[in-house]
């Protein structure tokens, strides 16, 4: 029993253990500054940006295209950003892509590539409060269509390089703008042009593209701005599951009967999730989040050795957090019969499969066709699979950081893997340091507009955006490169 007497002096070391593991975990000293404005005609700068919004360049999935909309968009950004489109190259890539080089004076200096997209989805005018295609400014807000997914990021990068053009700016390396004009359903224009620069040699150094932003309080209850930036996205499996019976009259229903058969395979599938996993992305956005947090938060996230569990727990208790942590399957579409008393021969359900960067879509379906059981059939519309992880430690992340700070300083950066998708994960295939951020600062109220009714962006942010592009283009002539 003598060894109970070194209990007290385990237990203390255990403590201390944790508290270096705990305290660890520091905010980052931000150097104190004044943060960078971009020196420009704010009134003009927003009746450009209300101009493109008023275009209605919806891409639909399905139906009929308003090309006459999408003919005046490259006409309209001569008229607006006459230096711009005057000076960089002009291309057009599967019609209406629209790619313009920066040339740069250093021959030998990696390129980037900045990605944006000017299609939107569409808009019911009667769901809105005003608008949708108006690019109405009202109390210190910019309304419309666009005005954050993602005609924002689009705008705000010619308005930054026309300015910088008319002071006589010239970039160290070639900067390429990439906009897409079907991004929102897919489409090729983006794979197009991804292959376009690679049958001219282009290997970018960094691709940055819409994603994550400035937000506040994304988690723990942290009270504080982030900028979250994509070092991955999700892939994306649109499952089909059909099941087949024998088709007869509603008055003789049986277990068989395909919807009941139907009904049993989502049972099944929905009782074998995911297995989550708490990634090595996850760990270092928690951990930066955390530092930020209480002394118990850091010394929870900073002995994830030991609280992971606890961690994963907590955040599966959250479908927002959950998502974080697994590959997610959302039922979004069931098929049966079109009249309601006849039970069908044929009954079917979509399911919306985001995939996890350790998982493929490969094992996605096998997993689901082992859930579903003997009478499912398991087949998808489309696919596609997870981004790789881009690097953090790396000298083009910490000039997105800087950048960062210099338009909002005291704002870390903190990377995390996007739940939902973007055009970039086409250049992800082919490049390995690939970004995804938007250089605003976005309430919840604001993120939440995107797709939805009411879509707006306050003025401040939008200028402050065209302040962050500016940096960034100043930044690009930085470094070694």
């Amino acid at each position: 029993m003598q060894w109970l007497w070194c209990l007290p002096a385990l237990l203390a070391a255990f403590l201390v253990v944790l508290l270096i593991g705990g305290l660890r975990l520091r905010p980052k000293k931000a150097a104190e500054h004044v943060p960078f404005r971009a020196q420009t005609d704010e009134q003009a700068a927003l009746a450009r940006f209300a101009k493109l919004i008023r275009l209605r360049t919806v891409w639909p999935r399905e139906g009929e295209i308003d090309y006459a909309q999408f003919d005046a968009f490259l006409p309209t950004l001569r008229e607006l950003f006459p230096h711009m489109t005057d000076t960089l190259e002009v291309h057009t890539v599967n019609r209406y892509g629209i790619l313009l080089c920066w040339k740069g004076t250093d021959p030998g200096a990696k390129p980037v590539v900045l990605m944006s997209h000017y299609d939107v989805v569409a808009a019911d005018a009667e769901k809105w409060s005003r608008d949708p295609f108006g690019g109405e400014i009202a109390d210190g807000e910019i309304w419309g269509r666009g005005t954050v997914d993602t005609k924002c990021i689009l705008c705000a990068l010619m308005e930054a390089g026309e300015a910088l053009l008319r002071e006589g700016f010239a970039p160290r390396r070639d900067v390429w703008l990439s906009f897409s004009n079907n991004e929102e359903t897919g489409g090729d224009t983006t794979p197009a042009i991804v292959e376009y620069l690679v049958a001219r040699g282009v290997e970018p150094w960094f691709v940055l593209d819409e994603g994550g932003a400035i937000v506040s309080s994304p988690a723990l209850g942290v009270k504080k701005d982030f900028a979250m930036v994509g070092v991955s996205e999700k892939g994306v499996v649109d499952a089909v599951i059909r099941v087949s019976g024998v088709p007869g009259h509603s008055s003789t229903p049986k277990d068989t009967d395909s919807p009941m058969r139907l009904l049993e395979c989502c049972r099944r599938i929905s009782a074998r999730p995911f297995q989550p996993r708490l990634s090595d992305t996850t760990r270092e956005m928690l951990c930066g989040i955390a530092a930020y947090s209480s002394l118990a938060f850091r010394l929870i996230f900073g002995n994830l050795w030991l609280f992971a569990p606890l961690v994963k727990k907590i955040m599966l208790s959250d479908p927002e957090t959950a998502a974080m942590l697994r590959t997610t399957t959302a039922l979004t579409r069931l098929k049966g019969s079109d009249t309601i008393n006849i039970i069908p021969n044929v009954s079917e359900m979509g399911m919306s499969v985001r995939v996890a960067p350790w998982d493929s879509t490969e094992s996605v379906l096998r997993h689901l066709t082992e859930a579903a059981g003997e009478y499912a059939e398991v087949t998808y519309d489309y696919k596609f699979e997870p981004s790789p992880l881009s690097p953090t430690n790396c000298d083009a992340f910490r000039l997105l950081a800087d950048t960062i700070d210099g338009v909002y300083p005291g704002v870390p950066a903190v990377p995390y893997v996007m739940n939902g998708g973007t055009d970039s994960k086409h250049f992800a295939r082919v490049f390995p340091y690939v970004y995804r951020f938007a250089g605003f600062r976005f309430t919840a109220e604001e993120r939440g507009g995107m797709h939805g009714n009411d879509e707006r962006l306050s003025t401040r942010s939008y200028l402050d955006g065209v302040s962050f592009y500016t940096k960034l283009f100043q930044n690009l002539n930085e470094g070694d490169v």
